[in-house]
């Protein structure tokens, strides 16, 4: 039997006032926004996704950027639609190994297994970025942004290991090359933060996010 999404008087409000948007494509994070109950549309972000990493000082202001980027991109395009007022949600999750290595989705089978021993007995660390554009009738939207982070420890994992997870397809289009909800559950030896930040959404934070922008009036 399906759970019915939460029915929160702030999230109808939302719906109705609202013409809300997820600017990504993840069947991830699809799932867990509808977990709300919220009515809305995908529209995936046509950001290149292409930032220098070379200049931000940390990994979380990588991420943040990438996501506020992914989300502009799709408040602008519709923007100029004559519906009901934007509210658009865009999210960009990456994977820090222990060096410090920021790792994105792989480019190929043999990148998905080099990421993957280099994650092997070791700790890495999950951040998304989220961001919310609101049509609030200023010049300007108003924007609310927040990042998780989550410690990932991995067993041991030997070549055959590996080469039998590259084999399966599911690291090819993950950040870091895993997906813990699936078969990379067998790797995992624990967590510490938000599990479904390593899914790809923060459900949590982005909900204390919605409960901010309803005390600010915006929702």
């Amino acid at each position: 039997m399906e759970t019915p999404g939460l029915k929160i008087p702030f999230i109808e409000t939302l719906e109705q006032r609202f013409r809300v948007v997820l600017a990504s494509a993840s069947p991830r994070r699809r799932e867990l926004l509808d977990r709300l109950g919220i009515t809305y549309e995908v529209i995936p972000s046509t950001f290149a996704e292409d930032l220098d990493k070379t200049q931000y000082a940390a990994a979380s202001d990588y991420v943040l950027d990438t996501a506020v980027q992914k989300t502009t991109d799709v408040f602008h395009r519709l923007k100029g639609e004559l519906l009901k007022p934007l509210f658009v949600i865009g999210a960009d999750t990456i994977v820090v190994n222990s060096r410090g290595v920021i790792l994105e989705k792989p480019t190929s089978r043999d990148d998905a297994a080099t990421t993957l021993r280099g994650l092997s007995s070791a700790v890495n660390t999950v951040y998304t970025g989220v961001c919310v554009m609101a049509d609030t009738g200023c010049a300007q939207p108003h924007v609310a942004t927040a990042v998780e982070a989550t410690d990932v420890e991995f067993g041991e994992l030997d070549d055959a290991m590996v080469d039998a997870y590259v084999a399966t397809g599911e690291p090819h289009d993950k950040a870091g090359s895993y997906a813990y909800q699936s078969l990379a559950c067998f790797f995992v030896h624990g967590i510490r933060g938000d599990y479904y930040n390593v899914v790809g959404f923060p459900c949590a934070r982005f909900f204390q996010m919605l409960r901010e922008l309803h005390a600010e009036g915006v929702i």
